[in-house]
């Protein structure tokens, strides 16, 4: 990837908002020539989309838990497909060995993140475990740069 590609990246993780103008200036190229790289890298697919970061703590959703979910092989597609769509789950990952799952989940009370686990872990003979961890404090975050 270009110098220039990386640069415009970063400045398009901190603040997807900027001007083509703007994104030239600081790069040092003109604005048609910014357009022109941007549109280029949303077409290769490295940039996916463009988006606002919320915080769920204005939004009333300040509980944020990690889960660590272990799953019978034979239930994988079926949580995956049911967490897919739940609205408390912020990200689902399916670890390499094929029976775990990570989910960050965002919930407004504990009380609600316990119907959560309650309603799609504990009813469930397909779950071996769960370990859940809530977070206490954010040191860095991704916002944006390379999905993981």
């Amino acid at each position: 990837m270009e110098t220039v590609d990386r640069a415009i990246l970063e400045l398009l993780v901190e603040d997807s908002r900027l001007s083509f103008a703007e994104i030239g200036r600081r790069v040092g190229i003109s604005r048609a020539y910014a357009r022109e790289r941007i549109q280029q890298l949303v077409r290769d697919g490295v940039i996916e989309k463009f988006t606002a970061v919320v915080n769920p703590v204005k939004l009333g959703r300040g509980v944020s838990a990690f889960l660590d979910v272990r799953v019978r092989p034979s239930h994988v597609e079926h949580f995956c497909e049911v967490l897919g769509t739940a609205p408390e789950v912020v990200s689902l990952y399916l670890m390499s060995d094929m029976q775990s799952l990570h989910i960050h989940t965002l919930t407004d009370t504990e009380e609600h993140l316990d119907a959560f686990v309650s309603r799609h872990f504990f009813s469930s003979d397909g779950v071996a475990s769960v370990d859940c961890k809530l977070l206490l404090r954010r040191i860095k975050h991704r916002r944006g740069g390379p999905r993981v």
